[in-house]
């Protein structure tokens, strides 16, 4: 039910209807955007085509709990880090997600593209796309430009060039987004990757288009974060729709490598 003032925000709160996640193993690269997804309990595993996600998949944090009509609504969350600095969570809706590109080929690569077709989001708009390393590539650092298709339907549109590679870049789990091309406000689907040079390792890097929807920061470097939409702060996207079937994942970004657990809460409107 839709929230009527801050006592029935406390109820619905005090209902503890939450997705909860956990991960298995720590980021190994800090100060960079990592998809946390990649280390959830159980693992999600290898990635062999373009897939395109709900709130069944393994990156899916979860259950979503179920509802009866409508949709859901970010309430708050509770955060734990196993770190001693600070730690900064982005909440998305992970749409679809590939892999097999090859680090060391320089011609525009195919493998596993185009992109899954939208479930959610399906114009496209306020979509945003990320290269997403799966297993590590080379500590050569290159350059990427993609080929996609923006919200209005135009194919070809390319991308502004963005860094891979290098001992920053290369990383199982780093999340690198793609800047889109001019005034261009979201992507329906990505159908090539071209590497600007080799990064001289294979490896494996396939593509995810994502839906932002909260940005969360855990103020408390150390045990658990409690966050709410009113009186803590830290949170962009308060009250941020979440589509029932959402593959709802989270990025993270930390100045010490550390992983982050814990639940969001989610209310029916």
């Amino acid at each position: 039910m839709a929230i009527t003032d801050f006592d029935n925000y406390i109820d619905r709160l005090k209902e503890n209807r939450a997705a909860d996640f956990q991960m298995a193993g720590t980021p190994v690269r800090p100060g960079r955007t990592f998809g946390a997804f990649d280390l959830f309990l159980p693992a999600p595993g290898i990635v062999t085509s373009s897939v395109a996600l709900n709130k069944d998949s393994a990156q899916a944090m979860g259950p979503i709990p179920a509802i009866n009509t409508g949709s859901l609504q970010l309430l708050g969350a509770r955060l734990n880090s196993s770190g001693s600095s600070g730690i900064g969570v982005i909440l998305v809706d992970l749409l679809n997600i590939s892999a097999g590109l090859n680090g060391t080929v320089t011609t525009a690569q195919t493998t596993n593209l185009p992109t899954a077709a939208l479930i959610r989001y399906t114009s496209g708009e306020g979509v945003m796309a990320a290269i997403f390393v799966e297993s590590q590539i080379g500590t050569s650092i290159t350059t990427f430009t993609v080929s996609y298709t923006n919200q209005a339907g135009t194919s070809g549109r390319i991308s502004t060039a963005n860094q891979i590679g290098g001992t920053t870049f290369r990383e199982a789990g780093v999340f690198i987004n793609i800047p889109l091309e001019g005034s261009d406000t979201g992507i329906r689907s990505v159908e090539s990757v071209t590497l600007a040079a080799s990064t001289i390792t294979v490896g494996s890097f396939g593509v995810c288009l994502y839906k932002p929807l909260a940005m969360l920061s855990m103020e408390s470097f150390t045990g658990v974060s409690p966050l709410d939409m009113v009186s803590t702060g830290g949170v962009i996207g308060q009250f941020a729709e979440i589509n029932p079937n959402a593959c709802l994942s989270i990025l993270t970004i930390a100045n010490t490598p550390q992983l982050v657990s814990g639940s969001i809460i989610i209310n029916e409107v």
